[in-house]
């Protein structure tokens, strides 16, 4: 097992460093990208539009609500896709060397989480720049994360299990994960749907998440004991299953690659 993780580390090095290989700027696109995403809606919306929160007094206050939910939902939405499809992808190494699937699964979430905890690095500076305050309650964001990745992974583990026998889901996914983006309040406000819709929140695992970093960088309001017990059930229980059918059904996929 140690040595499988420590591959599993092995591979994510090689993945960081090979993913941004032949471009002009190279491995800066790590910072690039999330500064860029805080920059256009920063821009867009709290310059352009003039939107801002009431609840929080800063001109600056809804690219605060939107930059921590946008910055995490690229990182799940992003896990969950690369798991999707990889064991078709890599299914020439598979067939090549005797190394567990899971080595591969588990260097793409080693490698996102890395990226993950830069992105949020990068907010929290933009929060600084735009004079919104930072306290201690931010060291609630690591576990959470930590928990987000966990449970990405293991969504993305189950899906990864039943592409090799449904092949349209390697399609279908990224339409579920677009669909499931616009059911989750990051762009807009959770009163808006609340009362009328609150099926949307009360059901939907990501929300539970979310809200969480929302409540952080808003208000600095630490998360409620209740809801991380929520998280860490969903979370654990997610794991649980997905390592279930892994044990269930990888030799079967093994067979059929």
């Amino acid at each position: 097992m140690k040595q499988n993780i420590l591959l599993a580390f092995s591979f994510a090095k090689r993945d960081f460093k090979e993913r941004y290989v032949g471009t002009g700027l190279g491995q800066l696109w790590y910072i690039l990208s999330p500064i860029i995403t805080i920059l256009i809606y920063t821009v867009i919306f709290s310059d352009f539009m003039k939107m801002k929160l009431d609840i929080v007094d800063n001109s600056y206050s809804y690219s605060i609500y939107l930059v921590p939910g946008l910055l995490a939902w690229t990182s799940f939405s992003t896990i969950l896709m690369r798991l999707n499809g990889l064991i078709l992808e890599k299914t020439n190494l598979i067939k090549k060397i005797n190394v567990p699937i899971y080595v591969y699964q588990l260097s793409v979430i080693i490698t996102e989480f890395f990226l993950l905890l830069l992105s949020f690095t990068l907010a929290l500076f933009f929060l600084i720049l735009v004079n919104h305050p930072i306290s201690m309650i931010f060291i609630y964001l690591i576990p959470i994360l930590f928990l987000q990745t966990i449970f990405a992974f293991s969504l993305g583990l189950l899906l990864s299990l039943f592409t090799p026998f449904f092949k349209d889901l390697k399609e279908a996914i990224p339409i579920v994960i677009q669909l499931w983006f616009w059911m989750t309040p990051i762009i807009y406000m959770k009163e808006m749907v609340e009362d009328k819709y609150p099926s949307i929140l009360i059901y939907n695992p990501y929300f539970h998440f979310v809200d969480i970093y929302q409540n952080i960088f808003l208000y600095s309001k630490p998360p409620l004991l209740i809801n991380v017990l929520v998280l860490v059930f969903i979370t654990f229980f997610t794991l649980c299953l997905a390592g279930f059918l892994y044990k269930k059904m990888i030799p079967t996929i093994k067979d059929i690659i």
